[in-house]
């Protein structure tokens, strides 16, 4: 006898098993979404008045303009009828009843599913645009991913904004689970990074749900690692191990007990690795499949688990956010020829960027791709766990990870110098050294790249390009008596976000004296993000991405002066390198309101503050 919830079972399980499951709303014949559910008021697919309820219902948190629904019928026979007009009989014809209604409101997916067993099940998508008369079929004809659903919207800002919510949240969950058996920020970071390692290996993957013990476990996956290390021939292989090999001293490892500090109760450490493991190969791993470029997604993850544990900001560390470190890749003009050099790479954010960007100016050109990956990416680390991290997230992106050394950059000077001859360098010092050393580094990167007349970009404290201090204008009189200036520009207060400090981006050009040029000043302090809940900064509304990016873009390699914007002078390394000191106050669009609140807030000032005159 046929049985629809099976078919219904099929199609739950497929959404259920999706690695952006967690990052989307799935219903069941009824909805809480009442838009949805007073459209759907008279919809039955008997022609009566009463309540139209589509098997499935799936929304997004993110953006309330898109609707997935799903109809299922147990027998391929229902799938359609001759002229689609029976919809309490066929899925296709049930569906399209159901988004002909939905469409007046949303851009809605309508599938229709039929069959009791995988093997015969047969799909129709079709998509209905809102306000559209009628619906374009999609040649689709089985169960897609979400991620490939997100595509067929036609609108990537929207699936960028899922994806990414998703990756922080999977970022978030899993650092609070690690809290919850107390393993430490950096410890934890290591953990993941061994477990995705492992991961890798074929062999690890099929096998690590049946091994016996905790300690067998744990050599398999230092085994998988092993192999992972070989077969991408990391330059440092043993310094790695070495980092890696830290996890089997935490109690995770050593004990066959483990406490859960927030049920209070004790658990087998086997079981706990393993499960840690899983959700990593379930919700993570999968991930490598929803870009062209394969573990680009899955390298995203990684770094943000790294953002979200914390240790960064202990470490002096500030990571740089993505639309920046693609930012530097305009800034500097990066084509697929270039040699690009970190000499503080963290994470390899800079690199993964520039091979991004690369990867793009080549085309189809495999030749240039193999060429990009194996000679075109330099780094330097000096702390091993952070050299591991960005080993690791080179090898979860692809490749490129054979050319990052670990050590101290002004040491390896020569190495980097003889071996690569870099044409462009990226780099986010450490701030915990000062203003001056700072500025040391992009000396460092300027005489890397200088014998191939290179260019380099570097975001930095504010402080170093105002503060008045003898050894940081030392620094920077020999930066001009040799180099240009060619930009520098004041970024958003938050752009770190948690982490409190206020950067300048600075581009060079080596070996052209500054005397006798100017530098643009850009004034890029809004970027268009907003601070959400559990997301940190994001392009909620892609403001960034389709309209400043471009106008600030626009304007740099123009050298445009706008007023608000951007304005051009000439400095010396005693003055103070920021727009604001050179951009005139448009008083115009102040009004008499603006002028009492800042007198208020004055007054509350010197209240507050004991001030007396």
């Amino acid at each position: 006898m046929a049985n629809e919830r099976l078919t219904e079972a099929l199609v739950r399980e497929h959404f259920r098993n999706d690695a952006l499951y967690k990052s989307i709303k799935q219903e069941e014949q009824r909805t809480s979404t009442r838009k949805i559910s007073l459209l759907l008021n008279g919809a039955s697919k008997t022609g009566k008045k009463g309540k139209g309820a589509p098997d499935f219902i799936i929304t997004f948190p993110t953006d309330s303009r898109y609707l997935i629904i799903i109809e299922c019928k147990a027998l391929p026979v229902q799938h359609e009828s001759p002229n689609r007009d029976n919809p309490k009989d066929f899925a296709v014809d049930g569906i399209l009843h159901y988004a002909k209604t939905l469409c007046s409101d949303f851009d809605v997916l309508a599938i229709a599913v039929s069959g009791e067993r995988i093997e015969e099940l047969r799909v129709s998508h079709f998509l209905w645009k809102k306000g559209i008369s009628s619906p374009t079929e999609l040649a689709d004809q089985k169960l897609l991913s979400i991620n490939a659903y997100l595509h067929l919207f036609q609108n990537e800002q929207f699936a960028e904004n899922l994806r990414n919510i998703d990756i922080v949240k999977k970022a978030i969950e899993l650092n609070e689970e690690y809290n919850n058996y107390s393993i430490s920020e950096t410890m934890r970071n290591t953990m993941v990074s061994a477990i995705l390692l492992s991961l890798i290996d074929e062999g690890f993957r099929l096998s690590y749900k049946v091994s016996p013990t905790i300690k067998l476990l744990s050599q398999q996956m230092m085994a998988a690692i092993e192999v992972t290390l070989t077969t991408n021939s990391v330059r440092n292989k043993d310094a790695m191990l070495g980092e890696l090999r830290k996890i089997q001293n935490d109690p995770l490892f050593t004990q066959t007990r483990i406490k859960n500090k927030k049920n209070k109760k004790e658990f087998s450490t086997l079981e706990v690795l393993k499960e840690m493991i899983d959700y990593l190969h379930k919700n993570v791993y999968p991930l490598t499949t929803m870009e062209h470029s394969g573990y680009d997604v899955l390298g995203r993850f990684y770094t943000e688990f790294i953002r979200y544990a914390g240790s960064e900001q202990k470490q002096g560390l500030v990571l740089t956010p993505f639309h920046i470190t693609d930012l530097f890749c305009d800034l500097a003009g990066l084509n697929e020829y270039d040699v690009l050099y970190d000499p503080c790479c963290g994470t390899a954010g800079f690199l993964v960027a520039g091979m991004k960007r690369m990867f793009r100016k080549a085309g189809h050109n495999s030749e240039r791709f193999k060429s990009i990956r194996t000679q075109q990416l330099i780094g330097v680390e000096m702390r091993p766990s952070m050299y591991t991290y960005a080993c690791s997230n080179m090898m979860l992106r692809g490749d490129g990870k054979s050319n990052i050394y670990c050590g101290d950059c002004f040491q390896t000077k020569e190495e980097v110098l003889h071996n690569h001859k870099p044409t462009v360098s990226f780099l986010n010092p450490p701030y915990d050294v000062g203003t001056a050393e700072q500025m040391r580094f992009i000396q460092h990167a300027l005489e890397v790249v200088a014998p191939q007349n290179g260019r380099v970009v570097a975001i930095v404290q504010m402080s170093c390009a105002i503060k008045d201090e003898k050894e940081l204008h030392v620094v920077k009189q020999d930066l001009l008596e040799k180099h240009h200036l060619k930009a520098v520009l004041s970024m958003p207060d938050d752009l770190f976000y948690p982490v409190g400090v206020v950067t300048c981006i600075m581009v060079w050009e080596a070996n052209k004296p500054n005397k006798g040029r100017k530098t643009w000043f850009g004034y890029f302090k809004d970027d268009g993000f907003e601070k959400r809940k559990h997301q940190g900064r994001i392009d909620a509304h892609g403001l960034f991405k389709n309209t400043i990016h471009k106008k600030w873009v626009s304007a740099y390699q123009a050298e445009d002066e706008i007023e608000g914007l951007s304005v051009r002078h000439e400095v010396t390394a005693e003055d103070e390198w920021c727009a604001e000191a050179y951009m005139e106050t448009d008083y115009s669009t102040l009004s008499e309101t603006d002028f009492l609140k800042k007198i208020k807030e004055y007054a509350a000032f010197k209240l507050l503050s004991g001030i007396e005159e």
